[in-house]
């Protein structure tokens, strides 16, 4: 059975770095989502993270650190000017770097199961205060993904981790509700232009803005390529996903109704579906004539693409395991809403739905 240790207690804190250093996993909270953590240079505990998540082994691992400073120390990436640049803005906060491993040290430091095989490694300092003290305290590189069953919609809740990873993993430290609530931008910074593998809370407008130029943006539409082993978590594989299907819906209350009307003419049943929306939608949606038969839950007051983001993923397993939905109508927005945040929105959204996306 899992522990569940409390993120505000040094004490617990402590245990939770002993275990990393004994090579346990630990799942603990980042500002992103929950991760699930084992000791990077360790094989044998970073295959326990592949085990418990169900996770395919060409899927590469991000893997985060207490400081720069540490990385410097750690020696096993190499940092270009731009990822320089990056770092001194946006470390610690939401931005994984794609790097270079390092020439001048062993390779071998770093298991070549974080990397995947590549000769590159995505590093991020992560900014929540349970992490930084978590990771102060082993000091030790921990690779981290998502600490949930591979393909779920990522924890942002410590009952979440448990619901999906509970006697999997040693422990969990609970920090309560995250922050931001998807995952972190991960930046490919060896190539030129730097790439945008995967979209997050650090747009590519203030990516732009800090290194002077621009970057290019990996395909984000939710299609996957079964060809290459990707250098990024989150491209190549379905991922964000409840068991229930997820479908799109652009617009207000009115597309919302047509969308829920059809279910119904196409066998739905009744109060299975659930609607995922803006607060003025999802009001007005319980005041028609579908509202005793649909469970709504909101997304925020219209255009806070922040709030969506942050209420997302939750929303998913709530509607899909507590309310048992067999169809969920989640609400769409532009890729340049929210000054950019909502491309990441919708890369999380269109792998959710992936053949339903409309």
């Amino acid at each position: 059975m899992s522990v569940v240790l409390r993120g505000g207690s040094e004490t617990d804190v402590a245990l939770a770095a002993s275990s990393l250093r004994r090579g346990e996993v630990v799942a603990f909270p980042t500002e992103t989502v929950y991760g699930l953590g084992a000791d990077a240079t360790n094989t044998d505990a970073v295959a326990m993270v592949f085990k418990a998540k169900g996770r395919p082994a060409d899927n590469p691992l991000i893997v985060h650190m207490a400081s720069r400073e540490a990385l410097e120390e750690a020696g096993f990436a190499a940092m270009s000017a731009p990822a320089l640049l990056l770092a001194e803005k946006f470390w610690p906060g939401p931005l994984s770097l794609v790097l270079p491993l390092s020439t001048e040290h062993p390779t071998s430091k770093i298991s070549s199961l974080v990397t995947a095989g590549l000769d590159t490694v995505a590093v991020r300092v992560p900014k929540h205060p349970v992490a930084c003290s978590l990771l102060a305290a082993t000091g030790l590189p921990i690779a981290a993904p998502s600490a949930n069953s591979s393909g779920k919609p990522s924890p942002t809740l410590a009952s979440h981790v448990i619901t999906d990873l509970g006697g999997k993993i040693h422990s969990v430290l609970d920090g309560g509700q995250v922050i931001l609530g998807i995952e972190s931008t991960v930046l490919d910074t060896t190539t030129n232009p730097p790439t945008i593998l995967r979209p997050g809370s650090i747009t590519q407008r203030e990516i732009e803005a800090c290194i002077g130029h621009s970057v290019l943006v990996a395909n984000s539409n939710g299609k996957t390529d079964d060809l290459v082993v990707p250098k990024s978590p989150g491209m190549k594989y379905r991922h964000y996903a409840p068991a229930s299907p997820v479908k799109i819906v652009y617009g207000g209350h009115q597309e919302f109704l047509k969308e829920i009307s059809a279910a119904f003419v196409n066998g739905v049943s009744q109060a299975a579906v659930g609607v995922f929306a803006w607060s003025e939608t999802c009001a007005r949606v319980q005041s028609s004539e579908y509202g005793s038969r649909v469970t709504t839950t909101s997304a925020g007051e219209y255009g806070q693409v922040d709030v969506l983001a942050q209420r997302l993923y939750s929303a998913l397993r709530w509607l899909d395991e507590v309310k048992k939905v067999r169809l969920i109508l989640a609400q769409g927005v532009k890729d340049e809403d929210g000054a950019g945040l909502g491309l990441a929105v919708m890369n999380r959204l269109r792998k959710a739905a992936l053949d339903n996306d409309r």
